[in-house]
């Protein structure tokens, strides 16, 4: 009987464990119709990097990439997105940029974004991305110095 409780836990363990080490990508709790974890909130980030339009996605449009699912509202744009991932993926992981900077692992929003220099930015708030954009080369030179520290980081750990 203890064999039995071991292996479904097991089971259940591999299951929910994410492709991706602990924390690297802003993910929703909970599994996704792709049966991996949601990211950027189920905004479809094409539209978003493309029209500066954050609206939701469709699991009937869903991609997965890097151990997350991402939605998008078309089959054009999860072939878009398919085909040139790093066009659209927000740093990061998805994580607050201006957070990342001073080494915290803030929600990234997709609704508080800036596409600088051909790259998405999320932000937790207004507030943290106006302080991103008093110096935009600066804070993402040093968030992308500690992301290199703290991705793989649980966000309970910081």
């Amino acid at each position: 009987m203890k064999s039995l409780v071991f292996t479904a836990f097991a089971a259940a363990l591999a299951l929910s464990a994410p492709a991706f080490a602990a924390d690297e990508i802003n993910v929703s709790k909970g599994i996704s119709a792709a049966g991996a974890p949601l990211a950027a909130h189920g905004v479809d980030l094409v539209a978003l990097v493309n029209s500066g339009n954050p609206v939701e996605g469709f699991a009937t449009h869903s991609a997965t990439y890097d151990g997350a699912s991402y939605y998008f509202t078309t089959a054009e744009n999860r072939e878009a997105f398919e085909a040139n991932p790093a066009a659209y993926l927000p740093q990061h992981g998805g994580f607050c940029s201006f957070g990342v900077s001073v080494g915290k692992k803030f929600d990234g929003d997709p609704d508080q974004y800036l596409i600088a220099d051909g790259k998405l930015f999320l932000f937790l708030n207004a507030e943290t991305r106006a302080a991103f954009l008093k110096d935009v080369v600066g804070t993402a030179k040093t968030a992308d110095d500690q992301w290199a520290n703290i991705k793989s980081i649980a966000v309970g750990e910081l």
